[in-house]
Formats: C-alpha cells, sequence, structure tokens
C-alpha cells in the first residue's frame, strides 16, 4: 500500500496545549486508545506502519510533536514538561490510557508515565535516555554549523556526536560528504526541516541525563523493547531502565536496531508484541 493510500486511512484531530500551542494527531482502529509518540528527527507518519498493524485491535493516536506536520512550533521556552502536556492534552481528548514511545519519544512516554500515574501501560523502543552525560561538544558545532544555514555540517556533527557510527572517527569533511550521499531526496528534505527542533530535543536529553532513577515512581506496566543489533552500551541502559522500574521487562528483537521499526516488516513483529504486552491483564 502506497503512502498517500496509507494516508488515507487515518482520523485528523487536533486540541490546544496548556500553552495554547496546536498539537495535531491522526488516529486509526477501533478498541483501546494508546497515544504513539515519535522519535527525533521524525514525524507521525513515519510509524503509519507500526499504527496500521495494530489498529487491528487499538486504536492508535498518533501524535505530530512540537515543531512539525500537524502541530505548531516548539515555542522558546521548549522543554520535555511541554511534550508531556501535549500528551495529555490528547489524553483528556480520547481517553487513551497507553503510551507507545521510540527514541525520544519513548523518553517524553516514560516522563509522562512518571508524573501522571493514571497512565497504565506504556511500551518503549530504546527511550533516549542517558545513564551518564554525553559529551556535548558537537551541540555547539551543530548550532554554530545551523547559524551558517549549514545544515549538512550540522546534521554530520549529530551523526558524529551520537558515537555509533564508523563515521564518528573520520574528519568533518568525510562524515559530511559521506553522510550526503546516503542521505537524500525526500528522506533529507525531512531532515532538513526537522534538525532545529532535534538541537532542542537532544538538549533535553543530555539535560535529564543520569536522572533515570526517578523512573522508579512509576505505577505502570512498562515494555521495554531493544533491538539485537543495537550496541551494548544501548542494552546496558535498557537494563537499567529494568532494573529501576519496578514493572517492567525487557524484550529483544533480534534483527533490529535503534532505528529498526523502519525495516521491511518489523512493524508487524514488533505490533505483535506490544498487542500482547497490552492485552495481557496480568501485567508485566
Amino acid at each position: 500500500m502506497s503512502t498517500d493510500n496509507q494516508q488515507g486511512l487515518f482520523r485528523h484531530g487536533e486540541v490546544i496545549s496548556i500553552d495554547r500551542t496546536r498539537i495535531g494527531y491522526k488516529s486509526i482502529g477501533e478498541g483501546p486508545g494508546i497515544i504513539l509518540v515519535h522519535g527525533a528527527l521524525r514525524d507521525a507518519d513515519d510509524y503509519s506502519r507500526l499504527a496500521i498493524a495494530l489498529s487491528r485491535t487499538f486504536t492508535l493516536h498518533l501524535i505530530d510533536r512540537r515543531g512539525r506536520g500537524l502541530s505548531g512550533p516548539q515555542g522558546p521556552e521548549y522543554a520535555i514538561n511541554k511534550e508531556c502536556e501535549d500528551v495529555q492534552a490528547i489524553r483528556e481528548a480520547t481517553g487513551a490510557d497507553y503510551l507507545i514511545g521510540h527514541s525520544y519519544g519513548g523518553l517524553v512516554s516514560l516522563e509522562a508515565a512518571r508524573l501522571d500515574p493514571s497512565i497504565a501501560k506504556v511500551g518503549v523502543y530504546e527511550p533516549g535516555v542517558l545513564i551518564h552525560p554525553m559529551d556535548d561538544a558537537w551541540m555547539r558545532l551543530y548550532e554554530q554549523a545551523l547559524l551558517r544555514n549549514d545544515r549538512r555540517g550540522a546534521f554530520a556533527h549529530f551523526v558524529k556526536g551520537m558515537g555509533q557510527t564508523p563515521l564518528t572517527r573520520m574528519p568533518d569533511w568525510y562524515a559530511k560528504w559521506i553522510l550526503r550521499i546516503m542521505v537524500r531526496g525526500e528522506k533529507w528534505s525531512k531532515i532538513s526541516r526537522l534538525l532545529p527542533q532535534n538541537l532542542q530535543e537532544h538538549r533535553e536529553v543530555q539535560r535529564l541525563a543520569s536522572s533515570y532513577l526517578h523512573y522508579n515512581s512509576i505505577h505502570a506496566d512498562v515494555l521495554v523493547i531493544q533491538g539485537g543489533k543495537s550496541p551494548e552500551s544501548t542494552k546496558e541502559t535498557m537494563k537499567a531502565l529494568h532494573r529501576t522500574i519496578s514493572r517492567s521487562k525487557v524484550e529483544t528483537v533480534h534483527g533490529l536496531d535503534h532505528f529498526g521499526l523502519e525495516n521491511e516488516g518489523a512493524p508487524d513483529r514488533i505490533a505483535r508484541m506490544l498487542a500482547n504486552f497490552f492485552l495481557n491483564s496480568e501485567g508485566v
């Protein structure tokens, strides 16, 4: 099914968050409500296949987080609490008690569950949690590149700064050249538009580094999903979350990495795992 045909399956809605920012979302399916919170450099459209796979049993509400798609800007006072307020506004409009979050969206989901004990279940795929602060020198270089309108350079600093690619050890000019070849067309157009938002979001990731222990107050059942091909540092973080959140379990999807949700066939595999979790009335 083409992307255009997929989009025709969704119902569009919007809410007004506490700071009066418009937050758009799209919905599909019938059954218990789940809000799906996407990652950085992504929007709701990137999770359509996962939502369709889950819509046989649930109603999926795919939020367009601040700064993209159907929603208003991040705003000058952006912080992760704004994202939690946005999720809460959609919960109030839809009655959804479940959350799914990927990467930064997983961090938002955990923060929302920490703040609101009425959230019943949360499924996260490699949430953007840091056990220790990262070296954030790349953020300054990233910001400087944006100020020069060098978006390719900003993206290269981001990819190198994440430290999970051979490009990390390469000169900046070489990383920029390789990424220009690898990431182009509509994919690059979306990434380019979202680079300023991405910087703000990763500043929040850094600000919250080492604060993961406060997730011991989460009352929800939490399923932590990791890719079998992800680095050991990521798996150690997922183990730490499992030890911290009392009502949690960790599942591994073999053959996938951090962006495994985008692999062919992966949304169906992950949807089955999530459906079993949300349908299990006995908890984790």
